[in-house]
């Protein structure tokens, strides 16, 4: 019989076999996984059931210029439905497949986000909700693109208008739009808060990784 945590150890076997050599690490003895992009991360969840033995799928790319621990899925979610764990078996190649699916998705996000004119242009189309106003309109700062920072911010603090979200974000949001007259400071800014984000996703700082977004910013 097989011992209560082993399908948990073929789901790390299986993902550190396909994920690692796309450069993903494992966070801690977590079953998520997460590969750095530098500004932005590919994160992958072996989601478990919370009634019963298996795992559901989760892939997804998380903006790191809002500080938080723990990365949202900010494009992306799930992208396959619970496979239940039977025996060693049954499972085995079930989450290998798993695991294979998980690197397709990662080859299509880097591919599909592979500069930030890419990511600008895809946060810029999509402004179906308040999280993404606030990421088009970093996006847009960080491009110069000033009037449309200005008034995504504003949509932005808007939509912020439950006290809760107040205390969390209104504050950076209001911080940050006063500083679009002075682009290498808003670039400065949002460095700073990816650098926070990082370090609370335990991945190195990188106080370089905005220099590919905007090389003239980045030797101001």
């Amino acid at each position: 019989m097989a011992k209560q945590n082993e399908h948990g150890k073929l789901i790390a076997a299986a993902a550190k076999a396909a994920l690692t050599p796309l450069g993903f690490r494992r966070v801690g003895q977590s079953r998520t996984w997460i590969s750095d992009e530098r500004f932005w991360a590919i994160q992958v969840e072996f989601q478990p059931s919370g009634w019963s033995k298996g795992s559901y799928l989760n892939v997804g790319a998380a903006w790191l210029w809002h500080a938080r621990k723990g990365l949202a899925f900010n494009v992306g979610y799930r992208v396959a439905d619970i496979i239940g764990f039977e025996s060693i078996e049954q499972f085995t190649p079930l989450i290998e497949a798993m695991a294979a699916t998980a690197a397709h998705e990662v080859m299509k996000i880097r591919e599909r986000f592979d500069s930030f004119d890419k990511i600008y242009s895809y946060l810029k189309n999509n402004l179906s909700d308040g999280w993404l106003l606030y990421h088009a309109a970093v996006a847009a700062g960080l491009a110069r693109d000033i009037e449309t920072s200005r008034q995504l911010f504003s949509r932005f603090d808007a939509w912020c208008d439950l006290p809760h979200w107040r205390t969390k974000i209104e504050p950076e949001s209001r911080a940050l739009a006063a500083l679009l007259s002075d682009p290498p400071q808003f670039q400065a800014a949002i460095q700073a808060i990816i650098n926070q984000c990082r370090l609370l996703n335990g991945l190195q700082s990188d106080p370089d990784c905005l220099k590919d977004v905007n090389p003239t910013l980045a030797r101001s």
